[in-house]
């Protein structure tokens, strides 16, 4: 895989909601920049619950499956 593929991809996973039991997929986007990372919260598309965080210089998104 060359270096830009590997820094472009996208890491994700699924998860099932602590409170609402519904299974959900979340994904990091432009996690490609150097330093300067964050704590993203991974929420529940369907109930709003916080389920996890993750450190990133990207963005989190959240998906109803």
């Amino acid at each position: 895989m060359s270096y830009f593929n590997h820094m472009s991809d996208n890491k994700g996973t699924k998860e099932t909601c602590e409170k609402c039991r519904k299974e959900f997929a979340w994904k990091v986007y432009s996690d490609n920049y150097p330093g300067g990372k964050d704590t993203e919260f991974i929420d529940c598309p369907y109930c709003g619950a916080r389920n996890a965080s993750v450190k990133t210089s990207g963005s989190v998104i959240t998906l109803k499956i």
